[in-house]
Order: C-alpha cells, then sequence, then structure tokens
C-alpha cells in the first residue's frame, strides 16, 4: 500500500473465507525487492521488532536490483481478523530513502526464478487459522504460488519531482474530470507524448487524440499521475478523476 511520499506499507491479505476466527500470527517474512543501490528504512511492523536483512544483487546473479529480507518472530502470538472479515491487516510499513525517481519496488513473489533459487527469500507467516482449541502454528502462505496481491510494485518514476523547465507551464482541464481532459500546452510546445500511472505506480494505457485530449471516462476514480514529455524533457502532473 502505498502511504503518500516514499511511505508504503505491506499488508496481510486474507483470502476469502467463512472462517469466523481470528488468525494468530506466530511470524512473518517476505523480500523487498529495490533498483540497485536505493536504500529502505523499517517505520513500524506488527510487532514494532521486525528485521531487515539486506542483500546486494550481485550476488544472487541481479545486478539491476537490491534486496531486503523482512522477517519478525513475535514475542507472543499477534491476533488479526477472521478471513471472513476481508480485512487486510498493516505488517510492515518503511521508507524509500533518497528520493529516487527511476526503477521500481515490488514484493518478490514466491513463484519467481529468485525465490525457486534461494528459498529463505520466500514469503511465509506461522500462524493458528483452526478454531481446534489447540495452538498449532504453520505456515499459510504457498511457497509455489506468487503469494502476492495486487498492487504489489510501484514504479518510483511516478514521485518525480516536477522540474522548472517549459512544460512546467501546462495543465490540465478540467480536474477533477469524469470523460474529457485537455492537455493545455504552452506556446512553445507542440509536440508530446503521455504515460499515466494510478496511485499504486501501475502504468495505465492511454491513447492521446491529436487535439492533446484524453478520456478518462473508462477508468477507476482516484489519484492518477499523468507524466507528460516533449523531446528530452518531462514533467508530471497530478489529475483527480471522479
Amino acid at each position: 500500500m502505498h502511504n503518500g511520499g516514499y511511505s508504503f506499507t505491506i499488508q496481510a491479505v486474507p483470502n476469502p473465507s467463512a472462517n469466523n476466527f481470528a488468525t494468530a500470527v506466530q511470524s512473518y517474512g517476505f523480500t523487498v525487492i529495490v533498483p540497485d543501490g536505493v536504500t529502505i528504512t523499517t517505520n513500524s511492523s506488527l510487532g514494532n521488532g521486525s528485521s531487515a536483512t539486506f542483500f546486494d544483487g550481485n550476488n544472487v546473479g541481479m545486478s539491476s536490483i537490491d534486496g531486503y529480507l523482512i522477517t519478525e518472530t513475535l514475542g507472543s502470538p499477534v491476533n488479526l481478523p477472521a478471513p471472513s472479515a476481508g480485512t487486510n491487516s498493516n505488517m510492515y510499513t518503511f521508507t524509500v530513502d533518497g528520493s529516487p525517481t527511476s526503477g521500481s519496488i515490488y514484493i518478490l513473489e514466491n513463484n519467481s526464478a529468485l525465490a525457486n533459487t534461494i528459498t529463505p527469500l520466500k514469503s511465509f507467516m506461522q500462524a493458528d487459522m483452526v478454531d481446534d482449541g489447540m495452538a498449532q502454528y504453520t505456515n499459510v502462505v504457498d511457497p509455489n504460488a506468487a503469494a502476492v496481491t495486487a498492487p504489489s510494485s510501484f514504479n518510483l518514476a511516478t514521485l518525480a519531482v516536477e522540474e522548472d523547465n517549459i512544460l512546467s507551464g501546462l495543465s490540465l482541464y478540467p480536474n477533477p474530470a469524469s470523460d474529457i481532459v485537455k492537455i493545455q500546452l504552452p506556446q512553445a510546445v507542440n509536440e508530446i507524448k503521455i504515460e499515466v500511472y494510478d496511485n499504486a505506480g501501475k502504468q495505465i494505457a492511454m491513447q492521446l487524440s491529436p487535439d492533446n485530449t484524453i478520456d478518462v471516462s473508462n477508468i477507476a476514480s482516484g489519484l492518477y499521475l499523468i507524466t507528460i514529455s516533449s523531446d528530452d524533457i518531462k514533467t508530471t502532473k497530478k489529475l483527480i478523476v471522479e
């Protein structure tokens, strides 16, 4: 979950179930992948005792990334809402350091090549989910499936700080909008290209018309980031879709 800026929270997402027994968590872990050279800082975790173990992507044959293995063993089990409640639970909150504006961060999928090669990087959760009067903790995360729920990645390019250049004077109208949005360009700018991202950093397919309009009537309401480029300069604008 993107909290805004460079703050993110990893949540436990229950599978659809009628089980109304609160999940008792004993320990958990997962791997956060970051661009090469990017670091993160832990802000909080389920029991406020998590460990973030850094690894260099060069050591796993992936020079473009680095990663953090996040684990926590709880002194006493912590109860999460029963699966029947359909409630996501905050497990770990962190900040990406240094305000990077390129590359992506993501949760490593259990069925990825990297996780299958280095199995300790796989996500897990030792928990008791059975109402049988016994405290039995087993791994409730499938080690052979992706084990992540979208959105599980975020494109850091959407956080680029708007630069003071010729494109800074363009505007989006109307904003907020519900259908057609006009990109009003400065007089000296003729041709542009656009990229549209939702608030989770996922790129949204969007067609730019010859008169520099986009149709947002078929996308969900929310905050979007529009990156507009012309030649080798670019700027990013926020658009609210109602």
